[in-house]
């Protein structure tokens, strides 16, 4: 064997065992068994062998939780033939809602496409005169102008503008080189001030 194996406190035997502990009972002459709810007889108690065969409905109870009041349900159709219940559909609540898109306007929901497409629609001799006319002065603009316009310059005006632009920095380089030179002769000649008390004294 390899390893230990599951380690074992050593026992010995109890005389006095007499197996594991239940709390003492006592007799109780009052019982009568586990507890159930008592039943009354209900007279009007069947069992319905065939759930699935309804009696004839003859209304329809509708309960929702709204905010809003007013509101009214009409036209419900049972069936159970498909055909018929769509057919009723199509002679009652489809023409009702026909009228009722026209009589609404619409809503905005569908964005701004959606919207310039329904102007577009409603609109269309108004929309295409339009663009013609963008059409026409577009493509006028762009081939037809001629050249009263602004000219550009040319050239020769570009390279006597660069020119003088270099002329101008190469001045103002000049003058700051300048500048920079004759504070420096002023600092010169402070230092100068400066050292020739010292040497007077010194020779005295």
């Amino acid at each position: 064997k390899i390893g230990c194996e599951t380690w074992e406190a050593p026992r010995i035997s109890n005389p006095e065992y007499k197996g594991k502990w239940h709390a003492p009972k006592i007799d109780n002459p009052e019982y009568k068994g586990v507890w159930k709810p008592k039943q009354i007889p209900n007279p009007d108690y069947f069992f319905d062998e065939s759930p699935a065969i309804l009696p004839t409905i003859d209304s329809v109870g509708i309960d929702i939780w709204t905010m809003s009041k007013g509101i009214m349900f009409d036209n419900i159709v049972v069936s159970d033939d498909i055909a018929k219940a769509k057919a009723f559909a199509d002679a009652s609540f489809r023409l009702r809602k026909g009228l009722e898109e026209k009589q609404t306007p619409k809503s905005g929901k569908g964005g701004m496409f959606e919207t310039a497409k329904d102007f577009a629609t409603r609109n269309m001799i108004a929309v295409i005169v339009t663009t013609l006319i963008l059409v026409a002065t577009t493509v006028w603009c762009c081939f037809f102008r001629g050249d009263d316009g602004p000219r550009g310059p040319t050239e020769d005006e570009k390279r006597a503008t660069r020119q003088k632009k270099r002329q101008e920095q190469e001045k103002a380089k000049d003058a700051k080189d300048k500048k920079d030179e004759g504070s420096e002769k002023k600092d010169d000649e402070a230092e100068e001030s400066k050292q020739e008390p010292k040497e007077e004294e010194e020779e005295e």
